[in-house]
């Protein structure tokens, strides 16, 4: 939630305002939160609205999956928002806040939250990959950020459009404990989350990190070893007669934000309440 509400408001601040029963034009053709424009900001798949954009084809195509190995070894690797043109084998993944708090350097991805005075919390770093997923492996070596309470270390695969999600979450209260979770279609349903102790502070050392999703099955692993899985037929909900598994195309991501200070209650009580920033 404070990823989207921090990018909407730096997507305001670059854009034309349009009216709700209007579209953008053709040299702003792209349609996000009410506002139109021609960057990525706008005009990547997941985030460009169609229905308000100057027509069906402004938006920019979800990119098609592709087997890769990042090693981050070149800042290429990782680029702002601002400067990527659509080309997803141009940059593998898009810092996707202004200003950006994401760098390349000596072979890692390195992810920074700086403090936001002005809003008395801290303004972090997401990274996405350029291109989309629908079904796959995912490995990412990562050492997290959990040096403090309240601050939230993210490794996710999310769909924008329709609200599924299937992630990694660490929380720096708990240092050495990782969090499981999905979602589908955004339904908040917190008993879809399972936690797992690494056996170590997960801030002090690299592990590996993977997600093996299949139209049946989600796996999580660590450093090799199976965590948890998720069964397509344990989430058929009798209600709605639907089978509520995260099923959407998405894009792999990584990110770190400020959950201690959010003003959320409840987040703040989950990741530590208050992060404890100095003068």
């Amino acid at each position: 939630m404070n990823r989207v509400l921090a990018f909407a408001a730096v997507a305001a601040a670059l854009a034309i305002n349009v009216a709700a029963a209007t579209t953008c034009t053709e040299y702003s053709p792209c349609a996000r939160d009410g506002y139109c424009n021609s960057n990525a900001m706008f005009c990547m798949w997941g985030l460009c609205d169609e229905a308000q954009s100057y027509n069906s084809t402004s938006c920019w195509q979800p990119e098609s999956c592709a087997s890769q190995s990042i090693t981050f070894d070149s800042s290429s690797d990782a680029i702002s928002v601002s400067s990527y043109d659509g080309n997803p084998n141009d940059a593998p993944f898009v810092s996707i806040f202004e200003p950006n708090n994401a760098v390349v350097e000596n072979g890692n991805l390195v992810l920074q939250m700086t403090y936001d005075s002005s809003e008395k919390k801290g303004f972090g770093s997401t990274v996405e990959g350029a291109h989309t997923i629908q079904y796959g492996t995912v490995t990412a070596r990562i050492k997290t950020a959990s040096i403090a309470t309240g601050v939230v270390s993210a490794f996710i695969i999310r769909s924008d459009v329709i609200g599924d999600e299937i992630d990694f979450e660490w929380v720096g209260k708990n240092p050495s404990q990782v969090q499981t979770n999905f979602f589908y279609h955004d339904e908040p349903v917190y008993t879809n989350s399972a936690s797992y102790d690494i056996g170590s502070d997960s801030s002090a050392g690299y592990h590996d990190y993977t997600i093996v999703w299949s139209a049946d099955s989600v796996v999580w692993m660590v450093d090799g070893n199976t965590i948890r899985t998720l069964q397509r037929t344990s989430t058929y909900d009798s209600s709605s007669k639907v089978y509520k598994f995260p099923s959407a195309r998405g894009r792999v991501g990584l990110s770190i934000w400020d959950g201690g200070n959010s003003g959320a209650e409840g987040t703040e009580e989950w990741a530590g309440y208050p992060t404890p920033w100095t003068p």
